[in-house]
């Protein structure tokens, strides 16, 4: 049995607590959370839980193996190290940290516990995604990703905060964790970005932006996100022998696919429980293997897709 905490009590965070409920090997002990009313909804919610006000009183109790990592971005690094060394095993919502050099040290403070650490990137845990890399479509040639919302948040939301605000923190490690698990053996070449920015307050804040990814092989990929209008999410990869459409293609149940010769098919997939529970299912795995990173998903993902965003972001 996994016995689990959450910091951070968001609308993510009581996703995350349902999502849990499926896993038979896995249960909530503790949440903690700074704001009254959040903790006032798990208290009702789940009348066992232990509600803390501080995230180091969850990282002391001795009840607890696992810690869900729900909070802005800017305090993922933080709160990361300080649970690895309390010894907690640690699966933290995207992005692992604001740059990659916060996530170098993170990694260091898990290979030094010997404790497990893993990106909550629910995509390749998904039963479609390995069907997107069939090779039906031939040897792919360009794929584009988009990710764009407008999200229904006052002005004091972190969307909108100076340090770990805008689209590019918020969305951009969806299409670029979905290009990247589609081309995992290609290397990268060069990437070519621009960003649209907008003030709030005083703040200037990237609200969308475009990059395209050269890869060896003349492949290509064209990945956006923003956070100022709706846009569909969907994802296009092309091949030599025709292209598949990929709708919601963060946590995609399904793809068609347009052959060059005319031919046109469908493919349908449903998600084992929800789109969450798979990265959880794999926290239990791992943690019973005695493992401190995913093969699924491993630490050089989520460093890969840093990397990016640090080139978009110009860090």
């Amino acid at each position: 049995m996994v016995r689990w905490g959450i910091i951070g009590l968001g609308n993510i965070a009581k996703r995350f607590a349902k999502s849990l409920e499926y896993e038979k090997d896995g249960k909530l002990v503790a949440v903690a959370g700074k704001t009254e009313n959040k903790r006032m909804y798990f208290k009702e919610a789940y009348k066992d839980v232990k509600v803390y006000e501080s995230y180091d009183e969850l990282f002391n109790d001795q009840d607890i193996d696992a810690v869900y990592i729900a909070l802005p971005h800017r305090f993922h690094a933080k709160w990361s190290i300080r649970g690895l060394n309390k010894g907690k095993a640690i699966l933290c919502e995207k992005p692992s940290t604001l740059n990659s050099s916060e996530l170098g040290g993170i990694l260091k403070c898990a290979k030094r516990n010997k404790t497990f650490y893993m990106e909550a990137m629910k995509t390749p845990f998904v039963p479609m995604f390995d069907l997107l890399k069939s090779g039906v479509i031939g040897d792919i040639k360009n794929i584009y990703a988009g990710f764009c919302s407008k999200p229904n948040v006052d002005k004091n939301s972190y969307l909108y905060n100076k340090e770990d605000g805008g689209a590019v923190l918020d969305v951009a490690s969806y299409p670029i964790a979905f290009v990247l698990g589609i081309l995992s053996d290609k290397k990268i070449l060069s990437i070519n970005k621009k960003i649209k920015k907008k003030k709030f307050d005083e703040v200037s804040i990237d609200v969308h932006f475009e990059a395209s990814i050269k890869f060896e092989g003349d492949v290509t990929a064209n990945i956006e996100g923003g956070i100022d209008g709706e846009k569909e999410r969907t994802a296009i990869i092309e091949g030599t022998l025709g292209k598949m459409y990929i709708p919601i293609f963060n946590r995609p149940e399904s793809y068609k696919v347009i052959l060059n010769d005319g031919r046109e098919y469908e493919e349908k997939l449903s998600l084992i429980n929800d789109d969450m529970y798979g990265e959880i299912h794999e926290v239990h795995k791992c943690l019973a293997l005695g493992k401190i990173e995913s093969d699924i998903f491993p630490w050089n993902n989520s460093i890969e897709i840093l990397k990016i965003i640090d080139h978009i972001r110009d860090i």
